[in-house]
């Protein structure tokens, strides 16, 4: 596909063409359309030298065989000029915005950051390894844990990721540097006595108090538990595709599970009725972890955790307790073995040392 140059001739009209300034325009058809683009990086002076402008015709020329290749690469089905110079921060905005809720405060946060630290707009083109790693080094100093870094690389990745399917890039940058790896954090939990105080704790939102305790006997997420329709409830088993994962998982119901249900059943369609919003589901299970004197840090996916560390405790083998909690990987699972381990050390730990 050919691409011609044409003269954009800048300044006061009033002059002759001689004594005007002017840059070069890459003139092609794309799409069935003619696009006219000034090469804005170079401009030709009326006070140019001979070597001067043959420089300049020089680095014209560069850029016009450049993008005559570019769009024979697209019309093949290759990556395009005109794409890699999309705004990566509105692509990036364009998919946070289609995350569901669980997800999509992590993408806003990134965003917040990507404008704070570059502005509104960047081109694919200029997303390169460097950039990348200066944003991080700006991460770092916001004072942010490592992990929320790691969750704001990972979300930059996932959408340059997406780019290349879409063939607006054809590599990503961030293959080729060092990224800060996730912290293991502490995993929260309670513990079957800390359940029966919660049970006994008088509370204003019941619906919150038993959705969160049926999660503690099921393993369910926020997200499903809120979205749970009697529906799923079938042969005294829970039947749902996971939010999240998008695994189907089938769990028994055990008897302390039964019994929630059996209160739940004033409701029609769906199990609980809670908040649209897991924040605010986050906010009403810490009151609640308050008024009953448990001195956890404790959000309701802790009762997810509460769930898997009750079957470890209780024999359980970590296959089935994967298949139970819908993990893709054994990895996910094998990390509340060891807390348990880590558990029964620190009680061991704990007896009162003897004088030998």
């Amino acid at each position: 596909m050919s691409v011609n140059l044409r003269t954009k001739y800048l300044g006061k009209t009033n002059l002759s063409k001689k004594n005007r300034p002017y840059k070069k325009q890459l003139d092609y058809n794309l799409n069935g359309k003619r696009v006219r683009e000034t090469i804005k990086e170079v401009t030709f002076n009326p006070t140019d030298s001979k070597e001067i402008r043959k420089q300049k015709d020089r680095l014209v020329e560069n850029i016009r065989a450049k993008l005559e290749i570019e769009l024979g690469n697209a019309k093949n089905g290759l990556v395009s000029r005109q794409l890699q110079k999309a705004n990566f921060i509105l692509y990036f905005e364009k998919l946070g915005n289609k995350k569901e809720e669980k997800t999509k405060t992590a993408w806003d946060n990134t965003l917040k950051h990507l404008i704070t630290f570059q502005g509104k707009k960047i081109s694919f083109e200029n997303i390169s390894s460097t950039w990348v790693e200066n944003f991080i080094e700006y991460l770092k100093n916001q004072g942010l844990a490592n992990n929320s870094i790691v969750t704001y690389i990972n979300k930059v990745n996932a959408t340059l990721n997406h780019a290349i399917k879409e063939k607006i890039i054809v590599d990503n940058p961030i293959r080729y540097i060092n990224r800060p790896k996730k912290e293991e954090t502490e995993i929260v939990f309670l513990t079957k006595e800390e359940i029966q105080i919660i049970i006994n704790t008088e509370f204003w939102d019941n619906e919150a108090k038993n959705a969160f305790l049926f999660s503690c006997y099921s393993g369910l997420r926020a997200s499903d538990i809120k979205d749970l329709k009697w529906s799923n409830i079938k042969d005294n088993r829970i039947q749902l595709m996971q939010n999240k994962t998008k695994n189907a998982v089938y769990i028994p119901l055990n008897n302390n599970a039964k019994n929630i249900l059996e209160k739940q059943k004033h409701n029609e369609d769906f199990v609980f009725k809670l908040s649209e919003h897991i924040s605010s589901m986050n906010r009403t299970v810490k009151k609640l972890i308050k008024l009953a004197g448990i001195n956890k840090k404790v959000h309701f996916h802790c009762a997810r955790h509460t769930f898997a560390t009750l079957l470890v405790t209780s024999g359980v083998n970590v296959f089935t307790i994967s298949k139970l909690m819908g993990h893709k990987d054994i990895k996910s699972t094998l990390v509340y073995a060891k807390v348990i381990d880590e558990e029964k050390q620190k009680a061991v730990d704990s007896m009162v040392n003897l004088e030998f």
